[in-house]
């Protein structure tokens, strides 16, 4: 299998799945993964056409430009047939792993290991640097015969570089609604009237105690009966406020 490694500059990132693996259209199989979208003309677009034909003719040799035509990992956004917003006029490139890739801040000494963190640094549209492998791949039938051959991508790493429009965001303000103040001060006679909170029932009497024992005081702890709870005393009451309660 022939490899090699492409650094992706200043790419703007669409369809992530980094904090936790996406299933394939089938189910199985999940994977972490992303696209990654540059111009026609940037660095990142002259390197990764240069590492793909250059993985895809020492492997398959004369018959490169043959698997190349018929599956070539860098392509153009302009011929999806549903054309989603930041690909026209743009290439693009999808790499996937099974491994969790490694995720960096601007400050490239930053590990961005927090879901929340992920998703929010990492948003369609956002603008990303990303390391990934051009590598070869054979796949074969259980008889061993090649079944198809081509080129694809690994996903290795993503560093988050700047905020952008995100794909698909709505952008709204005050301006784009009216102002409908009197209409609410005029409504306001039909509002329901605010139901006063119903007081708590008062606390029941501790139940009886056994024959020859008092009866506990509130907050105050019981005495150990014998054979009795592991511990020594009697468990404590439910706090209906305390988090730990299992129900």
């Amino acid at each position: 299998m022939a490899k090699t490694k492409v650094f992706i500059a200043d790419a703007r990132i669409s369809y992530p799945a980094l904090e936790e693996p996406r299933p394939s259209i089938n189910g199985d199989n999940p994977r972490y993964e992303a696209t990654f979208l540059f111009a026609p003309d940037s660095p990142a677009a002259q390197q990764l056409k240069q590492a793909v034909e250059t993985v895809a003719r020492e492997e398959f040799g004369a018959q490169a430009d043959r698997i190349l035509a018929a599956g070539n990992p860098v392509r153009s956004g302009d011929d999806r047939e549903k054309n989603p917003a930041g690909y026209a006029g743009n290439l693009y490139i999808t790499a996937r792993s099974k491994m969790r890739p490694d995720l960096r801040d601007s400050n490239p000494r930053i590990q961005i290991t927090d879901p929340a963190v992920i998703k929010d640094k990492f948003r369609g549209g956002y603008h990303v640097n990303a390391y990934v492998e051009i590598f070869s791949y054979q796949a074969k039938s259980p008889t061993g015969a090649v079944i198809k051959s081509g080129v694809s991508a690994m996903l290795l790493g993503v560093q988050f570089k700047a905020y952008d429009t995100p794909f698909g965001g709505v952008s709204l303000s005050a301006d784009d609604y009216p102002d409908e103040t009197k209409a609410a001060d005029a409504s306001a006679q039909y509002r329901e009237p605010e139901t006063a909170p119903m007081a708590s029932p008062a606390p029941r009497a501790p139940a009886a105690a056994p024959y020859g024992r008092p009866a506990p005081r509130y907050g105050a702890p019981a005495s150990a009966p014998q054979g009795g709870y592991q511990g020594g005393g009697y468990p404590p009451a439910d706090d209906l406020n305390n988090s730990d309660v299992p129900f």
